[in-house]
Order: C-alpha cells, then structure tokens, then sequence
C-alpha cells in the first residue's frame, strides 16, 4: 500500500478545493434555506463530474480511481459538509446502477447527470420500524394485477436525505414478505410519480443544506424497467450501498475535522492572553498535537478501506472500522477546536458551531457507531484467518 497519492490525485483534490472555494464557501449562509441556489451547484458539481466520479468510464462515467474520489469529497465536505453528503450519495447511487443497473437505466440516468438534470440522488431504506434493522422494512411491492408489466408500492420512509429536491431515489420494498431479506427488492422511482407524498421536512440538528424528508408511498405505480437489478436483490444491493456510503461518511468526517483542526491551529497563533499566544500554551499545544494525530490515525484507516474497494476485495469490515473511528475521533477533533475557541466558537460570527453541529451525525447515519461495532465483532469472532502474528497462526493450529 503506497501513501504517496499520485499527481492526477492530487490534482483532483486541489481542483475540488477550487471549485468548493469559488461555488460553494461564498453562499454558505444562504445555502441552509435556498433550494434554487443549492440545485444550481449540483448543476455546477455535475459538469465538473463530481457525481460520476465512481462510474467506469467505459459505462458513461468519469472514473479515475477512488482514491481521487474520495480526496475530492473530503474537499467538498470541509467546505459544507451538507453538499459533501449530497455528492456521496449520489456517487453510491450512480456506482450502483452502474453495477446493477440495465444498459438502459445507465445510459438514462448517466446522461441526465451529465446535463445537470435529476440531482441530487436520494438512496431510501430508513423506515420508523427499521433503520439498523434493515430487513424488517413494512413497505412493500406487488405486481399491479390490472397490467403485469407495472409494480404498485404502498408504505413510508424517512429520514431520506435530500428527497425534496432528488431527481430519483432508490426504494427498498419488500416483494415476498414471507422470505425474509430474500425478499426485498430495490426500484428507481422518479420525482412526481402519482402516489409519491412528501409528508415532512425534520427539523434537525446539523446538516442543514442537505434537507431530512419523510414521505408516503400510496399505491404508487411504476414500470418493471424501474426494477434496480433482481426481484429479492434489494437487501444485496442496499448492505452493498452501506459499505459503500460509510467509507464515504469516514471521508466526510474527517474533512469537517481537518477544517476545523486548521481553524483551531490558526486561531491558537492569533489569540493572544496574559502577553502570550494561546499555541504557547502547553495544554493547548498537546490538545492541537493529539487532534493532529487522530486525524491522521482516521486518514490511515480510510485509505485502507479505499485500497481494499480500489482491488475489488470486500470492503465490509474495512468500511466500519473506518467509519466508527474516523466519525467518533473526527467529533472529539471538533469538540476541542470549538473548546480552544472559547466563547467565540459558540457563537455563528466563527464557524466552529456549524463544524460542531454538523460531524455529530455522522456516528448516527449509514449505520450507528454501534452497529459498526456489531458488524466488526461479528466479522473477528466468527470468522477465521484474522491472525497476524506466526505464533498465533500455530497456537491455532494444535
């Protein structure tokens, strides 16, 4: 594994801290509450091809690798952590239809993105009965018994980022409710589709330019070409999507970290109390030394998940180590930068309060911190081949 990015990397990567710099930072304040402004740079972010940067390009997308993805969504996320989210999702969306997806669902939904149409994505499991527990979803799906070549879906989601302003979402229903996980199935279902009820906007914490939306599904039809992979592949697709999205979540996390490490750094020389700058201070000298180091420990662990998905291997358990350390280290990163500020990282005129409110969620969505440690204990206690160590590999063996 080479920790040395190559210059195309980190050409991406400066590029998106050029384009975030000059299309997102100068609208922040008005980012939270204009649908219209925020829709214009998705239209921006898609010509630029940051919603296809996991697509091959053979398939209509701008594949690199996805080191450059993920160095690009860290920049996009350290400026506004809502619109980072926003290019995650929909980078998970448009790399599962590349892989599920008909030859048709590609070349329709690749070339809207292109011309800026049908964005963001939104990606719809969360139900009040089941979030962590995915396979317990009540909405299902039948086939209409008037016509055969259509599906009717009754139920509701929430908690769907992004669902008031998404051109598609991808919804999980259950199509044989009598086989478990077996029996659910993923469908592409566009904006406006009768029986599509958007019931209401969650007010919440953090995150405030990525909107939280619930909505009804009631006896809402749509075409079998809507159909994402097989019948009974949903459950297959959305574990897919989850290991996918939380290596990008640890991305985000620690973008919102670095900036607030930075920020912190910066205002450590600057302040000055009793004759002294704060960084003189050695309580805040260790505190700005022990931030620096998670966030590189968190760098470490997201690569690795990156290099595991970059050859093709399983990421599973890579993608929840990192997800837990790098969202839980990144909050405590923040907490002290905000702490170091004093009072002024309390108040809106610093942006540490926005940092704070907006790396709390990322313990909680795409999985909890502690359904990543339910995944982790399960992958080291029940399989084997985790030794690292001879004497262990032999220990074993008698």
């Amino acid at each position: 594994m080479d920790f040395n990015f190559t210059s195309k990397q980190l050409s991406v990567e400066e590029n998106a801290r050029k384009f975030a710099a000059l299309e997102i930072a100068p609208w922040i304040d008005k980012l939270e509450n204009d649908l219209i402004l925020r829709q214009e740079i998705y239209q921006k972010m898609a010509r630029a091809g940051y919603f296809l940067m996991c697509v091959p390009k053979e398939l209509g997308g701008d594949y690199a690798d996805y080191f450059s993805y993920i160095l690009a969504l860290k920049a996009i996320s350290a400026v506004d952590a809502g619109i980072g989210v926003s290019m995650s999702i929909t980078n998970m969306m448009t790399e599962i239809i590349a892989i599920y997806g008909t030859e048709e669902q590609r070349k329709k939904y690749f070339t809207r993105i292109r011309k800026g149409e049908g964005l963001p994505m939104s990606f719809a499991l969360t139900e009040r009965e089941a979030g962590s527990d995915a396979k317990n979803i009540k909405t299902e799906v039948i086939q209409d018994p008037e016509n055969l070549d259509f599906y009717i879906l009754n139920g509701s989601k929430q908690f769907i980022t992004n669902e008031d302003v998404s051109g598609v979402v991808l919804v999980l229903a259950k199509s044989d409710v009598q086989v478990g996980s077996h029996g659910i199935s993923a469908f592409l279902i566009e904006h406006g589709t009768e029986g599509f009820n958007i019931v209401k906007k969650e007010q919440k914490l953090g995150l405030l330019s990525a909107n939280l939306i619930d909505f009804d599904l009631a006896q809402c039809r749509i075409s079998k070409s809507q159909l994402l992979g097989k019948l009974g592949q949903g459950f297959e697709i959305a574990m897919w999507a989850l290991d996918s999205g939380r290596i990008g979540i640890s991305a985000q996390a620690i973008g919102i970290a670095e900036v607030a490490y930075q920020t912190a750094l910066n205002y450590a020389k600057e302040r000055y109390q009793f004759g002294h700058a704060l960084s003189e201070n050695q309580i805040i000298a260790f505190k700005l030394a022990d931030m620096y180091t998670k966030i590189e420990a968190s760098k470490g662990l997201l690569y690795k998940a990156c290099w595991f998905k970059e050859r093709g291997e399983n990421v599973n358990l890579a993608a929840s180590v990192a997800k837990v350390f790098c969202s839980e280290k990144s909050i405590e990163v923040v907490n002290d930068a905000l702490q170091i500020h004093g009072g002024y990282g309390y108040i809106k005129d610093y942006p540490l309060e926005r940092y704070y409110r907006d790396i709390r969620v990322t313990t909680l969505y795409e999985g909890t911190s502690e359904i990543q440690r339910l995944i982790i204990s399960r992958q080291i206690l029940n399989h084997p081949g985790f030794e690292r160590y001879p004497w262990e590999t032999k220990h074993h063996a008698q």
